[in-house]
């Protein structure tokens, strides 16, 4: 059985509106980079072992308050960037060189966008940008020279909140999927200028949330969707066609979820926060979810964000929890 032990807690001034897990030292170190309600996209370094301790090590101010983000090589020099849809209507490529970060291109929108994801589409050294947008659009974007040049555009009939990249093994690109209010989950490819729709199925409900990872180790992505809140059902691919596996209902709303094979027991992992703070791993084992554990962080939440990763270097993924003003660094354990 899994253990959840909180290791430090970190307070912010401001509300915590998303958080990621990223190298950006290329050290083999996950840097926790999280964005505020007053418009900061802040990294930091955790050093001291047993009792860590946050360095600030970048930041951008007066940014607007964040819709979407996104996390890749967009720039395609080999290191993560970040791509941020704010409520300006406006998307933000943001990268990390000399030490600092600094905001890279802007591109208008001319609505606001609901989801962004950072993917290899077309098979070459650098990242696309896939971003939705609450009219119905959806826009592949590539990075040429000094800005992002628009590759496709299809009109959605209804709006998305949440898009993943979607990897097969033997594929040198991604494609991606989303969900939407219509209970479908759907799976896209980039090809030939245009957005393509490759497959489709039911997911049961209003689809707020999707995630994608390897639970198996075979190459091949798994999808979960979050659907009506509370109803999580896992698909993968079989013979080139969306199969669901198995659902299972979560005790309270989910407003962050994860799933891959994170720690090496033999089975994969869903990892969700609920808007009550509480963190819950499941497992996968023989196409079927499993319970595991769970850890209640917060007295008081309403909303919590999270991030998988290694922290410290030994190999090993701890979680990063965002809520309200607060963010949790937490250890797994297993038994």
């Amino acid at each position: 059985m899994t253990n959840l032990e909180v290791i430090s807690k970190l307070s912010f001034k401001e509300v915590i509106t998303s958080v990621e897990l990223v190298d950006l030292s290329g050290d083999g170190k996950a840097n926790p980079v999280v964005t505020t309600l007053g418009g900061d996209l802040i990294a930091y370094d955790i050093e001291g072992g047993a009792n860590p301790q946050a360095t600030e090590i970048g930041r951008v101010s007066g940014l607007p308050p964040l819709a979407a983000i996104g996390v890749g090589d967009v720039i395609g020099n080999g290191k993560p960037d970040f791509v941020i849809g704010g409520l300006d209507n406006i998307l933000r490529v943001l990268v990390h060189m000399d030490g600092e970060l600094s905001v890279k291109a802007t591109t208008p929108l001319g609505s606001l966008p609901t989801a962004v994801v950072v993917l290899n589409v077309l098979s070459d050294d650098r990242s696309e940008v896939v971003v939705a947008t609450t009219d119905g659009n959806l826009r592949c974007y590539g990075w040429y020279d000094v800005a992002l040049d628009k590759l496709a555009h299809k009109v959605l009939e209804r709006p998305i909140f949440s898009i993943q990249p979607l990897h097969s093994k033997g594929l040198p690109y991604s494609r991606f999927v989303f969900g939407d209010d219509s209970g479908h989950l759907f799976v896209y490819q980039y090809a030939d200028d245009r957005l393509h729709e490759r497959a489709k199925i039911s997911a049961g409900g209003e689809v707020g949330l999707v995630a994608t990872g390897d639970m198996t180790k075979d190459g091949n992505s798994e999808i979960i969707t979050v659907s009506d809140g509370r109803n999580l059902n896992l698909f993968g691919i079989v013979k080139g066609a969306l199969e669901k596996h198995d659902s299972v209902k979560a005790p309270k709303p989910v407003t962050s979820i994860k799933i891959g094979n994170f720690w090496d027991n033999g089975n994969g992992q869903i990892v969700s926060s609920h808007s009550n703070s509480t963190i819950t791993v499941l497992g996968f084992v023989g196409r079927r979810i499993v319970e595991d554990t769970s850890l209640k962080t917060s007295r008081k939440s309403t909303e919590s964000h999270l991030a998988i990763g290694d922290i410290d270097g030994d190999s090993s993924p701890e979680l990063v929890q965002a809520v309200g003003t607060d963010l949790y660094l937490i250890d797994v354990l297993d038994d």
